[in-house]
């Protein structure tokens, strides 16, 4: 009889002691956890690409027009000028949140041509509205990927863009950028919010207190992670709403911002970096670049370079798409902005058809200076 309870003691043993040995795990978990190591460890950047600057040689030399004395347009041979639709708040519209089935195709997208109408005519005395703080921690300057800026495609890479993309570590507090109510706070798998469904993954969108010319305003957070606000919430500006994460068509951390005026649809936006507030230390220059009968240019690359300090930035008139998905803002009209700027003294600049074309324009902290150049 002992040695039966010998033998049942081991096997007792044995039993324990194989419960305590780890598992391999599944090749699906270590996939995902490979996925989410990368994306944490990838950090879009924040800066423009170094692109060659200018030839010095001007042929053709602009001031600054100011855009109360826009030339008129003659009308007899071109189509009307565009006016941006504003839709009615979304309290009193129903808005097709239905996906697109097959989802949609990127468009190709012209660059150095001339729109097919005259652009919108600014207004003699724009508004400045600098609603919005800096959607993310630290204050300050808000910093995004100037090589991708709203309304261009990143020299082709990406869809037309309406929005500002920020890198920032998997994880970082996302900030609420006004006051006003949580109005979307989920996935959109199965929704419609942007260019297709799952273009997102996961996004909150606060509808602010104050209203533009009574059109309702909306901040949108897209490929964020965590969301700690749900749908009717009423949140304070610089309550955090959610994390910067990645989904949808976004594969490593970064916050994609964008602005929606009159309604919440990805036809609705405007450039967010003129209703972000500046830092006195920054300015900004927002432009129009016309031909005489007041078409546009699309796609063609502009410098700013400081005269005093010889710095230069660059960025990109917008681009058009079948859809009219960029929109000027209604008093500004541009077509192309600098963002971030030194006060100084500046010289704008692009070269088209072989010629180029400059003016000079004081840019001053916390403030828009605006240019017209026309070719």
């Amino acid at each position: 009889m002992k040695w039966i309870r010998t033998i049942l003691i081991l096997m007792v043993l044995l039993v324990g002691v194989s419960g305590c040995i780890s598992q391999p795990a599944a090749a699906d978990d270590l996939a995902a956890v490979e996925v989410v190591e990368a994306a944490a460890g990838s950090v879009l950047p924040t800066l423009a690409k170094v692109v060659p600057s200018l030839t010095p040689t001007v042929a053709q030399s602009l001031t600054p027009i100011p855009t109360s004395t826009a030339t008129a347009i003659p009308s007899a041979t071109l189509p009307p000028t565009w006016t941006p639709t504003v839709s009615p708040s979304p309290t009193a519209e129903l808005i097709d949140r239905a996906c697109p089935d097959p989802p949609p195709l990127k468009p190709p997208y012209d660059r150095f041509v001339l729109g097919e109408r005259p652009w919108p005519t600014p207004q003699p005395n724009p508004e400045e509205h600098f609603w919005l703080s800096k959607p993310l921690p630290g204050g300050g300057r808000y910093l995004f990927n100037t090589s991708f800026p709203y309304g261009y495609d990143a020299n082709g890479t990406y869809l037309l863009h309406n929005g500002v993309d920020t890198g920032a570590t998997l994880g970082t507090p996302l900030l609420a950028v006004g006051d006003g109510t949580i109005v979307v706070a989920q996935p959109d798998f199965d929704e419609l919010y942007g260019w297709r469904c799952d273009w997102y993954g996961h996004l909150v969108v606060l509808e602010l207190d104050q209203r533009w010319r009574d059109q309702p305003v909306y901040a949108l957070y897209g490929h964020v992670l965590e969301i700690k606000v749900e749908e009717g919430q009423r949140v304070r500006a610089g309550e955090e709403v959610a994390e910067v994460g990645f989904g949808g068509a976004a594969s490593v951390p970064h916050l994609h911002f964008e602005v929606r005026v009159g309604s919440n649809e990805f036809s609705s936006t405007q450039n967010p970096m003129l209703w972000v507030e500046p830092p006195e230390s920054r300015g900004l220059v927002v432009g129009r670049l016309l031909d005489p009968t007041g078409r546009p240019w699309q796609g063609v690359w502009l410098s700013a370079t400081h005269l005093e300090e010889g710095t230069e930035s660059v960025t990109w008139s917008y681009l058009d798409d079948p859809q009219h998905l960029i929109n000027p803002d209604e008093g500004y009209a541009e077509n192309f902005v600098f963002t971030d700027l030194v006060p100084g003294r500046y010289q704008v600049a692009t070269k088209i058809q072989g010629v180029v074309y400059t003016a000079d324009v004081q840019v001053f902290g916390g403030q828009i200076t605006t240019v017209q150049i026309v070719t």
